[in-house]
C-alpha cells in the first residue's frame, strides 16, 4: 500500500512503502513505467535511519524520474529472502520489472546520485544536468548560467553550489568560488569535497606572469620552479590541460620539489574537474606511468 503520511523531509509524492503483499504492485508493476529504488531497512538499524531522509530528499529532488519504495525487512520477510538481503541498509533498483543494480551499506548523497544517474536518464531541461554537461565540456560560462538556474530553483542544493564553484574557479573568479564553497554546511556530505577544492586557493601565491614563466622554461627546460608556477597560473586561468602538463613536468623532473607538489597539484586539478573527463583521464594515465 502507499504511505500518504508526510515525512520529516516534506511531501511524499515519490515515496511509498511495500510489504510482502504489496511488493509486486508497488515495485514490479510500478517499475514498468518509472525506475523504482527499493530501500530495505529496519527499525533497529542506525545507518538506515540516517540514510532514509537522504533517499527521500533525492526522490523529491529528482521530481519523478525515479520513485522510492521503503521495505521494512522485519515486516516483509518473504521479500527480504527473495531479494537475498543479508544486511541493511540495502538498496536495489528495479527498471521495467527487473533488478538492475544494488548498493549495500550507508552511502553519501553524492554516491547515491552517481548510482542513480548511471541508470536514470537526465531530464531534458534539468539545469543542473545541463550545467554539469557544460562543465565537463569545458564550457564554463554556459555551466555558470545553467547552475545558477538550478540554484534559483533549489537554493540549498550543495551539489549545485559545488559545481558552480568549480565553474567560477575555472573562469578565474576566486571570490565567487570561495563564497560558494564556504556556504556549504560542514554537516553536508559534500563538505569534505568542498574542503579539498578550497585547498587549491592555497596555491594562489605561486601564480606568475605566464609569458615570463614560458621564457624561463625556454631558457632552462629543467627549471622545476617555473614549471610548477606555470601549472598554478594555468589552473587559475582555467587552462586545466596546460596546468596538468606543467605539473606532470614537475613530477617527471623532481618528485621531491616542495614535498611532491607536482602530484599534489594534479590531484587538486582532478578535484576541480570532478574527477572525470578527457583531461583528467589522460593526466591520470601519464601520472601512473611516471609513478609506477
Amino acid at each position: 500500500m502507499i504511505d500518504d503520511q508526510l515525512t520529516p523531509e516534506g511531501g511524499t509524492r515519490f515515496v511509498h512503502t511495500a510489504d510482502d503483499y504489496s511488493f509486486e504492485s508497488e515495485v514490479i508493476h510500478r517499475s514498468m513505467t518509472v525506475p523504482v529504488l527499493v530501500d530495505c531497512w529496519a527499525e533497529w538499524c542506525g545507518p538506515c535511519q540516517a540514510l532514509g531522509p537522504t533517499l527521500e530528499r533525492l526522490a523529491e529532488q529528482y521530481q519523478g524520474r525515479f520513485e522510492l519504495v521503503k521495505v521494512d525487512i522485519d515486516q516483509a520477510q518473504h521479500v527480504a529472502r527473495a531479494l537475498r538481503v543479508q544486511s541493511v541498509p540495502f538498496m536495489i533498483l528495479f527498471v521495467e520489472g527487473r533488478p538492475v543494480d544494488a548498493l549495500v551499506g550507508n552511502q553519501s548523497e553524492s554516491d547515491l546520485k552517481a548510482f542513480l544517474d548511471r541508470h536514470i536518464p537526465a531530464a531534458d531541461d534539468d539545469p543542473y544536468e545541463l550545467g554539469i554537461a557544460a562543465l565537463k565540456a569545458g564550457q564554463y560560462e554556459d555551466a555558470v548560467h545553467e547552475l545558477q538556474r538550478a540554484m534559483s530553483n533549489e537554493p540549498e542544493r550543495a551539489d549545485a553550489r559545488l559545481a558552480l564553484a568549480r565553474a567560477t574557479l575555472a573562469l578565474g573568479d576566486l571570490d565567487a568560488a570561495s563564497q560558494l564553497l564556504e556556504s556549504i554546511p560542514s554537516s553536508d556530505p559534500l563538505a569534505e569535497r568542498a574542503k579539498r577544492l578550497r585547498a587549491l586557493f592555497s596555491l594562489a601565491e605561486f601564480q606568475g606572469d605566464e609569458q615570463m614563466l614560458n621564457g624561463r622554461i625556454s631558457a632552462d627546460q629543467q627549471d622545476v620552479d617555473a614549471w610548477y608556477r606555470l601549472g598554478v597560473t594555468a589552473a587559475f586561468s582555467g587552462q586545466f590541460q596546460r596546468s596538468c602538463e606543467a605539473f606532470l613536468h614537475v613530477v617527471r623532473l623532481d618528485r621531491g620539489y616542495r614535498e611532491d607538489a607536482g602530484r599534489q597539484g594534479l590531484l587538486l586539478i582532478f578535484e576541480v574537474l570532478g574527477g572525470e573527463g578527457e583531461v583528467v583521464s589522460q593526466a591520470r594515465r601519464e601520472l601512473a606511468s611516471l609513478l609506477f
